[in-house]
């Protein structure tokens, strides 16, 4: 009876919060609209306190922000916690996050294929609202037929409130950087992504989008289906596909605490302990936000933060649910985690093959589902692009097709040391080192050192286009490591970690905290005209008038021609360029009063001698400049380069370049080309 009490108590709990939600999400979608247009604010001289706005940056967004990712999430969680096994918190996020992104994209296509049109604001949450009271009721129904509930949070609540301030406070701490920083290229590809998932209810680009079409792939998808909640909800802001990165965070707090006390009977995180993981995974976001992706200039979330976050939670789940030999959630964590990044097929070979290497008793059930997993992430890989195709859809971007992957494998080198900072400088130094007490380590720490070990290597002998991001997927597990060991049980333990949290932290800190906005300034210059960039009125909360994915081509050709991407060391020093679809975001904003315009893309067939000289044209589109000499002006601009951390940098010539390379002295790189090597055994030319 205590027991049915108790579901029954919880139950409700989770009816009530998932009410008060939505409450809070559909009040605050105009507050929030709001706080992102105050992008003034961050180019001021103290954008990360600003007490004027206190309220709307610091509490009301934040409690919007948290409101709406459970909203979003509640129709999976609600279902994972009526069906199945009973689950704990960490198995309940994992199940509930795969089911919500299944639920929710088969209601919400359904819904706009029979009305004939999108959903957004309010209409979307209404629509979600809907769901989530089908589910409750789904879940009422088979509670009062004596079904219990699925879910026991029992003495893990301290767990899920952790999850719920770590997401509040990396907002709070981050909050200009999440609001309104200009995006990346990489950020600005993740709303085109989501874009076109909403016009096209496919997550792949058509041909006519050009370039972009390489991306996303069938493994790196995933991230987009989230962001896509939160573009409808709020509109198309550089905020509705950086949440994720808060979002995902939550999530993995719970599981990395389960997987900690898996098998140890007893074993409870103090407040000081909950405490230094919460830090350990704000540094960890910090410093792949601040001095992560491919950008000249400075670093953004939505990719790569937001979408390896998630691809860890996929991670972590696959793990937790193979040591419980939890099998359907072994296999969808492990397929969640195959979408998410190109690396996830990697991941889901070492985790069975470090369990084998640890010794006896071998779980031989799980194993055997993890070979199933494997089995079927292969068969995705290799099916789903054959089966797209016959079906006349778009396919899958070719970004990491087995000839790119070939390319990035074929050339090594050895002495890139400040790699190993890219493992052990995020999470705090620590958990790096507690890779090295092996003889310490039960079977669990030594598979994940094992993991960490195999997966650091895979990326730190490749000689091009290794960037920090690449090693998320080992800087998660040494945390699981470094707090299952008997050493934090020391005196001493909390603080040394401390120390190490905050050493990592100045070697973290960003050369230049200040917001990046010179792609938005450069962006007011410009106008599009003609009827692939004014096909319709901005629906509610889009910037852009209409999706025409061949929009995206002309935009990116010829702004490309105008600006090109200069891959040499010296040059973001030297001139401009940039990303041409961030520009084009930012051309969309409204342009302030007397803002001159430069630059007129626009129909050959419509110019004008006001439009100015043609620059060059594409596709019966022309690219006009009316002032050289203020061409000239952008174009020259010094921008500050890598305002990253120093230790955490790329040098452009190893993230670019390409081709063996054989030192002049003894402190040159050395690059060995291993095709070149294998040709020459095989007697090939």
């Amino acid at each position: 009876m205590a027991a049915r009490l108790r579901s029954d108590q919880t139950a409700l709990r989770l009816a009530l919060l998932v009410i008060l939600s939505g409450i809070v999400t559909a009040l605050t979608i105009a507050p929030v609209r709001e706080t992102l247009s105050l992008w003034a604010l961050g180019a001021g001289p103290r954008p990360y306190f600003i007490p004027s706005h206190a309220l709307s940056l610091y509490l009301v967004t934040p409690a919007a922000a948290l409101a709406a990712s459970f909203f979003f999430l509640a129709p999976g969680l609600v279902l994972a916690a009526g069906f199945g096994r009973e689950k704990g918190a960490a198995h309940w996020l994992v199940a509930g996050l795969a089911a919500a992104l299944v639920v929710n994209t088969a209601a919400v296509t359904a819904a706009e294929l029979l009305l004939g049109r999108g959903l957004t604001g309010a209409s979307f949450v209404a629509l979600i609202g809907g769901l989530n009271g089908a589910c409750i009721g789904l879940l009422a129904l088979r509670m009062a037929g004596g079904t219990p509930l699925r879910v026991s949070l029992k003495g893990q609540g301290g767990d899920l409130l952790a999850a719920a301030v770590l997401f509040w406070v990396a907002l709070i701490l981050m909050a200009p950087k999440f609001y309104w920083e200009n995006f990346s290229g990489d950020g600005s590809g993740s709303l085109q992504f989501t874009r076109n998932l909403i016009h096209s209810h496919w997550p792949f680009w058509s041909p006519e989008a050009g370039v972009i079409q390489q991306a996303p792939g069938l493994t790196s998808f995933l991230f987009v289906i989230p962001d896509s909640w939160f573009v409808r909800l709020w509109g198309e802001w550089e905020f509705s596909v950086r949440i994720l990165t808060l979002t995902a965070l939550a999530l993995l707090y719970p599981v990395l605490t389960a997987l900690i006390r898996h098998g140890r009977p007893g074993a409870e995180l103090r407040p000081a302990d909950h405490l230094l993981l919460m830090a350990a995974l704000g540094l960890y976001a910090f410093a792949n936000i601040y001095s992560g992706g491919y950008h000249a200039w400075f670093g953004d979330s939505p990719m790569p933060a937001a979408r390896e976050t998630l691809a860890m939670v996929a991670f972590m789940g696959y793990i937790l649910a193979f040591l419980d030999n939890r099998r359907a959630l072994m296999v969808t964590a492990g397929v969640m985690a195959h979408l998410s990044i190109p690396t996830g097929g990697l991941w889901l070979l070492l985790w069975p093959i470090a369990v084998w290497l640890v010794g006896r008793p071998r779980p031989i059930g799980a194993l055997r589902t993890a070979a199933l997993t494997l089995a079927v992430a292969a068969a995705i890989s290799v099916l789903v692009p054959v089966v797209v195709k016959l079906a006349g859809l778009p396919i899958p971007g070719n970004e990491f097709s087995a000839e790119a992957v070939v390319q990035r494998l074929r050339f090594v080198a050895f002495t890139d040391w400040n790699r190993f900072a890219f493992l052990a400088v995020p999470c705090g130094l620590l958990p790096a080192l507690a890779l090295l007490t092996w003889r310490r380590q039960d079977r669990t720490a030594r598979a994940l050192t094992l993991l960490t070990l195999a997966f650091f290597l895979f990326f730190y002998l490749q000689g091009y286009r290794v960037l920090l991001h690449h090693f998320i997927p080992a800087m998660i597990p040494p945390l699981v490591v470094m707090w299952r060991s008997d050493l934090m049980e020391r005196a001493g333990a909390q603080l040394a970690v401390a120390l190490g949290l905050l050493a990592a932290l100045w070697l973290a800190w960003p050369k230049d905290v200040g917001l990046h906005h010179h792609d938005r300034d450069f962006a007011a210059f410009i106008a599009t005209e003609g009827p692939r960039y004014a096909s319709a009125a901005p629906a509610e909360g889009e910037k852009f008038r209409g999706f025409d994915p061949k929009a995206l081509d002309t935009f990116h050709e010829l702004f490309g021609r105008l600006l090109p991407i200069g891959y040499g060391e010296s040059e973001p020093g030297e001139r401009f360029f940039g990303a041409p679809l961030v520009w084009w975001y930012y051309s969309e904003f409204p342009k302030a009063e007397g803002q001159t315009i430069n630059y007129v893309l626009k129909p050959l067939a419509d110019a004008t001698p006001d439009d100015g000289t043609l620059f060059d044209s594409y596709d019966g589109y022309g690219l006009f400049i009316r002032d050289m000499a203020l061409f000239e002006a952008h174009r020259t601009q010094r921008l500050p380069i890598d305002t990253g951390a120093s230790l955490l940098a790329t040098p452009r010539p190893v993230l670019f370049g390409r081709g063996a390379h054989w030192p002049e002295s003894w402190s040159d790189r050395t690059v060995i080309d291993l095709v070149g090597i294998a040709k020459a055994i095989l007697g090939k030319s």
